[in-house]
C-alpha cells in the first residue's frame, strides 16, 4: 500500500472550524479545505511513509513537530483524515535542527532501515523531507498553519 504526503496551508483562525467539521462530516472537511486552504510552495515526491520516518527521526532528536497548541483539533482531524499534523509558526524554533546540512544521509538511511524501509535512496528521501519541512515552516505567516497529511 502506498501513501502520499500532502501539505495544505490554512488560515490559523480556521483550525477550530476544521476540527468541528471533522466531527460532523469528512466531506464537509474536505470541501472546507479545498475552499480555504492552499498548497504549500513545495511538494514531497517520495512516499508518505518516508515523511513519517523523517518525523520519527526528528522526534528521536528532540524535534517534535506533532505537538502544538492545536493538539485537540489535530486529534479531531486525525479521526477523519488519518495521520495529520498541524504545524504552526511556533515550530520555527526548530528551523536550525531541520537544516539538512546538520544531518547525514547515512543517519537517515540507518533510521529508515530500523523502521523496515530499506531502499537505496532513503537518505536522499530523508534529506528532502527535512528540506521540505524547514522551507514550509519558514514560509508560514503568523496567521497560517500547515496541515501535513499522510494518506
Amino acid at each position: 500500500m502506498s501513501a502520499i504526503t500532502s501539505l495544505t496551508v490554512v488560515p490559523r483562525d480556521s483550525v477550530t472550524e476544521l476540527a468541528r467539521l471533522a466531527a460532523t462530516s469528512s466531506s464537509s472537511l474536505h470541501s472546507y479545505l479545498a475552499e480555504h486552504g492552499g498548497p504549500a510552495r513545495q511538494e514531497y515526491d517520495w512516499s508518505g511513509y518516508c515523511m513519517l520516518y523523517v518525523l520519527t527521526y526528528l522526534e528521536e532528536r528532540g524535534v517534535d513537530l506533532q505537538q502544538s497548541e492545536f493538539d485537540a483539533e489535530s486529534n479531531a482531524i486525525n479521526s477523519v483524515l488519518g495521520f495529520t499534523v498541524l504545524i504552526t509558526p511556533a515550530h520555527r524554533q526548530f528551523l536550525d535542527q531541520l537544516d539538512p546540512g546538520r544531518h547525514r544521509a547515512e543517519e537517515l538511511t540507518a533510521h529508515f532501515d530500523e523502521m523496515g524501509m530499506e531502499f537505496e535512496e532513503s537518505g536522499t528521501a530523508g534529506l528532502d523531507g527535512l528540506t521540505l519541512l524547514r522551507d514550509s515552516i519558514s514560509d508560514l505567516g503568523d496567521d497560517q498553519v500547515l496541515l501535513l497529511h499522510l494518506g
